[in-house]
C-alpha cells in the first residue's frame, strides 16, 4: 500500500512520464495530430465560460441528432489543455458522435475546488450552446483520460450527465497530497478528502465504465480497480476492464481507433 511508500517510492509510483521511455515522442505525436485535426473539423471554438482562456471548449458536431460527448483531458490538473488532445475527436465524429473539448483552470492558478467547478459550469455552457445549435440530445456522456478522468467521475452526479467513460484515472487524492504532484496541486486533507470520488456516494443509475491499461504503474492499476470495486458495492453500473499491454498513453489508442475497446464501448452506450 502507498502508504508504507517513502517519498521517493511514491513519487516515482505516479510518475507516468518517467515510466513510458517515449512519453514525450507520444505526447508531442498528439500535439502535431491535434494541430491537423483543429485544421480539418468544422465547428465552434474557443466558446468561453469563465474569465481565463481555459475556461472554454470547443464543440464539433457530427449532427443535429447525435450523441454528445465530453472530453476532459489530463496531465495531473496542472499542465496540458484541451488544444492538446483535438486528435481524439476526427475518428469520434466520423462515427457519429459529437465531440465537445472541454478546457479548464489549471494549478497552481486554481485549486481543486474551483477546477471541479469549472467543470460543472463547463457541462452547463455546452448544454445552453447545444440547445442553441438545436442539438436534439438531451444528455450528455462524459470522457476522461488520467486527471480528466477524475474529473469526470466528480462531475458523474449532473444533471445534463447520461454516464460516462473514466479511462487511467485517479479517484483517491490522498496519495497526491503526499507526492510530487501536491507542489502545484496544494491539496489539504479537506480538499483531498472532500474532491476523491472513491470516498463519495455514486449514483447507481448512471454508468461508469472504467478502463485502465495492463502495463501502466501499479498504483494507476490500483486506483482503478479500487474504484471498480467501491461502485460495485453500491450497485452502480458500468464495465471495468484492464487493456493488456496498454501503458497510460497507448491507452488512448483503444479510443481513437475503432476496433478499439474503448471505442467499441462508447458505441454499445450510445448508438
Amino acid at each position: 500500500m502507498w502508504k508504507n511508500f517513502s517519498k521517493e517510492e511514491l513519487d516515482k509510483a505516479y510518475n507516468n512520464s518517467l515510466a513510458v521511455a517515449n512519453s514525450s515522442e507520444i505526447v508531442q505525436s498528439w500535439v502535431q495530430s491535434s494541430i491537423s485535426a483543429k485544421a480539418r473539423l468544422h465547428g465552434d471554438r474557443d466558446i468561453s465560460y469563465g474569465d481565463t482562456k481555459f475556461q472554454s471548449f470547443d464543440f464539433f458536431p457530427a449532427g443535429e441528432n447525435a450523441p454528445v460527448i465530453v472530453f476532459l483531458h489530463g496531465g495531473f490538473w496542472q499542465m496540458r489543455s484541451k488544444d492538446d488532445f483535438t486528435f481524439i475527436a476526427p475518428p469520434l465524429v466520423k462515427a457519429g458522435f459529437s465531440v465537445a473539448m472541454l478546457g479548464y483552470r489549471l494549478a497552481p492558478h486554481a485549486n481543486m475546488d474551483e477546477i471541479v467547478q469549472d467543470v460543472r459550469d463547463g457541462l452547463k455552457a455546452i448544454r445552453a450552446h447545444m440547445k442553441e445549435k438545436n442539438i436534439a440530445s438531451q444528455k450528455i456522456w462524459l470522457l476522461g483520460w488520467s486527471a480528466g478522468a477524475h474529473l469526470i467521475s466528480m462531475v458523474h452526479d449532473e444533471e445534463c450527465v447520461l454516464g460516462g467513460t473514466a479511462i487511467s484515472g485517479i479517484y483517491d487524492l490522498e496519495p497526491m497530497r503526499h507526492c510530487y504532484i501536491n507542489v502545484k496541486l496544494q491539496l489539504d486533507e479537506g480538499a483531498s478528502l472532500k474532491n476523491s470520488p472513491i470516498l463519495l456516494p455514486q449514483k447507481a443509475s448512471k454508468p461508469l465504465d472504467i478502463f485502465v491499461g495492463g502495463a501502466e504503474l501499479p498504483e494507476m492499476q490500483r486506483q482503478s480497480h479500487d474504484f471498480s470495486s467501491y461502485r460495485n458495492s453500491t450497485n452502480a453500473e458500468g464495465i471495468f476492464k484492464n487493456l493488456p499491454e496498454r501503458n497510460h498513453y497507448t491507452v488512448l489508442d483503444d479510443l481513437i481507433n475503432s476496433d478499439g475497446e474503448i471505442f467499441k464501448s462508447l458505441g454499445r452506450r450510445l448508438i
